[in-house]
């Protein structure tokens, strides 16, 4: 199981212990022979989870130098990625991400000095840098969008969702810097400096996380054939780095559902409204709405989205991996007790539906959250449609009644 909470006390305490003499320059060479010999890796990273999400007990620097000297002295690695050597991997790709955006990072921390003094070629360079970091939304986005519904079906939460807000921390400075940088030469040098700093801090720690303490647990616990439905679905995301292909592990067999089960195969003629429809007539017909459908049930699942468009191209990315995951999880932390209170409105009749709506990009977004009773009036769940009005506010005035010939 992933539960982080699971490891047991006497090896935590352990690990404890030992972080906490390494920190006070206390030599622990021996202790961590002994302890490399006694505790399996993923008993000391499911330790070090502990002790940073739940206790946080030390840094991610200090576990960092912990992890350094234990395979240093050790010879054995608790990061190493051995699950597949394949460059198309998922998480061979996330850990070449990792690899650029540390890069990244001490490259644009070497121009600083000169971009202060107005050196040219290094102003265009920090301006190029900082620009590329812009790839940690595509590698944010995977993770909490198709890794972490993986992680969330074990009963594991807690590193989700602290991530998820360390992540937003990262997304907020990162938007600050890149606002500041194009308006250089028009601020004054510190401020954009320390957006700077802001940043390459949070980050740093980020990726430590994403090194010593996510990836060696998905590479513990997570299935080939969930791999492959990652590996399927992260394209809509998109990458940091350059993907060739998408990965498949060659031991799979395609699943097929069972076609009484299928929507696309159902010919029976079934009550729909004020009518009949087979559940492929209304699969597609459904399919074909001009909004994206997402249904939340009673429960809380996601339980549903029409497949209306590929991926890449929706509004709201939903992929399948997604599916019966708890609404709560599927929002940034920062927007949860908003997305929960709309959920109650809804629920208890204070409000009959709630709407917002946003630009994004050449889009304007009209988003539609509705409750639904069945003819009881027993909550049934959630339903949130999702339109581009963009189009409505470049209608001619003249009005149109005939179609064009």
């Amino acid at each position: 199981m992933f539960n982080i909470s699971s490891v047991s006390n006497e090896v935590k305490e352990e690990v404890k212990g030992l972080i906490d003499q390494h920190i006070h320059q206390e030599d622990i060479t021996d202790m961590l022979i002994e302890c490399a010999q006694n505790v399996s890796s993923s008993k000391i990273t499911e330790a070090l989870r502990q002790l940073y999400y739940i206790e946080k007990f030390t840094s991610m620097n200090e576990i960092e130098r912990f992890v350094s000297t234990y395979e240093k002295v050790t010879h054995q690695s608790l990061t190493e990625i051995t699950l597949s050597k394949d460059s198309t991997h998922p998480l061979n790709i996330f850990q070449r991400e990792v690899d650029r955006f540390k890069l990244l990072i001490r490259e644009t921390t070497e121009l600083l000095e000169k971009v202060q003094e107005n050196n040219p070629k290094a102003v265009e360079l920090f301006k190029e840098k900082v620009q590329a970091l812009s790839g940690l939304i595509s590698h944010f986005n995977r993770k909490e969008k198709i890794i972490f519904p993986v992680i969330e079906r074990r009963g594991e939460y807690i590193l989700p969702r602290k991530m998820w807000a360390d992540d937003d921390v990262v997304r907020f400075a990162l938007n600050k810097l890149q606002k500041r940088v194009l308006k250089l030469g028009e601020v004054e040098w510190r401020h954009i400096q320390n957006a700077y700093v802001e940043l390459e801090s949070s980050l740093t720690d980020m990726l430590r996380q994403e090194e010593i303490l996510f990836i060696p647990l998905t590479q513990e616990e997570i299935s080939t054939v969930e791999w492959q439905q990652i590996a399927q679905e992260s394209s809509a995301f998109g990458y940091a780095v350059e993907v060739d292909d998408t990965w498949l592990a060659s031991e799979l067999e395609s699943a097929t559902i069972d076609v009484k089960y299928d929507a696309k195969q159902g010919q029976q003629n079934l009550r729909f409204g004020g009518g009949f429809l087979t559940t492929k007539e209304a699969d597609l017909i459904l399919n074909n709405l001009p909004v994206e459908i997402t249904f939340v049930d009673k429960n809380g699942t996601f339980k549903y989205f029409n497949d209306l468009v590929e991926a890449s191209d929706m509004m709201f990315i939903r992929t399948p991996i997604s599916i019966g995951r708890n609404v709560a999880n599927c929002h940034p932390p920062k927007s949860l007790s908003k997305v929960m209170q709309i959920i109650r409105d809804l629920k208890t009749k204070q409000k009959e539906s709630e709407s917002m709506w946003f630009k994004k990009g050449d889009q304007f977004i009209h988003v539609t959250y509705k409750a639904l009773f069945d003819e009881q009036d027993e909550y049934m769940g959630i339903l949130e449609y999702v339109q581009d009005i963009q189009p409505f506010f470049n209608l001619p005035q003249k009005f149109k009644r005939d179609v064009k010939k």
